[in-house]
């Protein structure tokens, strides 16, 4: 058991890493692409990419989610035989629903054109842009089932080297929206080659024992499990994309611009959040007793890791605005609004796990509903009247409605929430930020000060302790979290 939670750990962080490497990145082919580019440009591709996010979910029918309560444990028993039908199954779904979506988008190619004035042109880039990114879902998903997850970050770091590459040769060539769209795509299908062959080699030993489930079987199971996710996902993915659709719609692409841009901040952050939970999700689930403080625990992990760093963009965003373009400085208040919805997607995130883990999804469709629809309903109420402001507000009203709907649910199921160390939490890195901000520090300086500062204090009051650190070093190899531990022991006794 020991072993099996050690790999488990080692499999995990990588998925951490490739979250960080994806943030780190992508923010760097965004200033890349805003630096060469123009607003008119980054506003149209960001509706063709908010629009592949909706389509994708729909096509992957909840296939990436579903097929892994049955991989994971065929994996883990080495029954690969077993796992090679239950991957056949996921990739004949997968392509069907990519069909059925492409129908769609060319039987309501009018209506699109109407709309967001996309031609013929950007309707088969977002076609490419949905079939590439609905595959790289299912593949991505087959490797951490597997949990031989080292492969992600190198894929990861590679699919964003072609983008960047691609994207500065279509815009220098004047091809334009189009060409940072197959650009963007051409990543994805490197992804997907990467991982393709890694899955491919993962299973290449299946032919030597004999499969106890047969394709019809394995399509139906899959396509059963994937139910339960789907439609929570396909909502989270409305509320979250749709506001740049409704921006693009009503103001057209520069507002898109501005408001996508912040968004992609915002967003990149959470993903590093996200796969905390994601790697604490497996464990929860296999938990007996405990869930519930282990839930905490990481909630106040990912808070402690995520808002000092957001708390210090909020008081300087115009400084980081500014890096990616003089056009974007006025974007700085739409970025404000959508970094305050971090604390509470943070414990949003936190609560939905655990109630997934006890297989309580009615709950945990209900958290969901709770943050989306408030936060689509104000899309089409707050965008047309405050524009990408607006769309700032319905997203973050809709974070804060759906974090009061997981307390609710978090107090039912008997969850305690520490109030008074998430108030800390908070509003220690705020303060401190609002200090070097009024002193008028450097933003690079200050963003470190805060990082540093903050874990100091939080330190200090036992918000974050030695047994914390310690325990989240276990997943790293011996060596160093040995030398790390050491330095933390000396420390403590100071």
């Amino acid at each position: 058991m020991k072993e099996s939670n050690k790999q488990l750990g080692r499999g995990t962080i990588y998925i951490y890493i490739e979250s960080v490497a994806a943030m780190i990145f992508g923010y760097i082919f965004w200033i890349i692409l805003s630096r060469i580019g123009t607003i008119e440009i980054i506003g149209t591709f960001s509706a063709i990419v908010s629009l592949a996010g909706i389509f994708s979910v729909i096509a992957s029918f909840g296939i990436p989610e579903g097929n892994q309560r049955f991989l994971g444990k065929f994996f883990y028993q080495q029954k690969l035989s077993d796992a090679k039908i239950f991957v056949k199954s996921s990739l004949v779904l997968v392509c069907a629903g990519i069909i059925l979506c492409t129908l769609l988008i060319l039987i309501l190619s009018d209506w699109i054109y109407t709309v967001f004035t996309f031609d013929f042109r950007l309707i088969v880039a977002l076609i490419m842009l949905i079939a590439s990114y609905t595959i790289f879902l299912l593949f991505h998903s087959i490797v951490i089932s597997s949990l031989r997850t080292k492969i992600l970050p190198t894929t990861m770091v590679a699919s964003w080297i072609v983008r960047i590459v691609l994207a500065s040769l279509m815009i220098s060539v004047g091809v334009g929206v189009v060409g940072v769209a197959i650009a963007y795509t051409f990543g994805y299908i490197i992804s997907c080659l990467i991982l393709g062959i890694a899955i491919i080699m993962i299973l290449k030993y299946a032919n030597h024992s004999r499969s106890e489930a047969s394709l019809s079987s394995a399509t139906k199971d899959v396509s059963v499990s994937s139910l339960a996710s789907w439609i929570p996902d396909l909502i989270m993915t409305i509320g979250i994309q749709l506001g740049t659709v409704v921006v693009f719609g009503t103001y057209g692409s520069n507002e898109a611009g501005l408001y996508f841009i912040s968004l992609i901040i915002v967003t990149g952050i959470s993903s590093v959040v996200h796969s905390i939970f994601t790697i604490a999700l497996p464990a929860l689930s296999s938990m007996i007793d405990g869930r519930k403080k282990f839930a905490w625990h990481t909630i106040r992990l990912s808070t402690i890791i995520s808002l000092p760093f957001t708390s210090s963009l909020i008081f300087y965003s115009k400084d980081i605005l500014q890096l990616i373009g003089q056009d974007y400085i006025e974007g700085s208040l739409s970025l404000q609004i959508l970094l305050l919805s971090m604390l509470p997607t943070a414990v949003q995130s936190g609560i939905g796990s655990l109630v997934y883990s006890y297989g309580h999804y009615r709950k945990f469709l209900v958290i969901g509903l709770g943050a989306s629809i408030p936060r689509v309903a104000l899309y089409f109420l707050l965008v047309p009247i405050y524009g990408s402001t607006g769309a700032s507000l319905a997203y973050t009203i809709g974070a804060i409605i759906g974090f009061a709907v997981s307390i609710v649910i978090a107090k039912r199921i008997g969850m305690l929430i520490f109030w008074k160390d998430l108030l800390l939490i908070f509003f220690i890195p705020m303060t401190l930020a609002l200090v070097l901000s009024y002193l008028h520090v450097n933003y690079i300086l200050a963003i470190i000060a805060t990082i540093i500062g903050s874990n100091v204090l939080f330190f200090k009051l036992q918000i974050l302790t030695s047994a914390d650190i310690k325990y989240s070093l276990e997943i790293l190899p011996e060596r160093i979290s040995s030398r790390i531990s050491m330095l933390l022991t000396r420390y403590s006794r100071k």
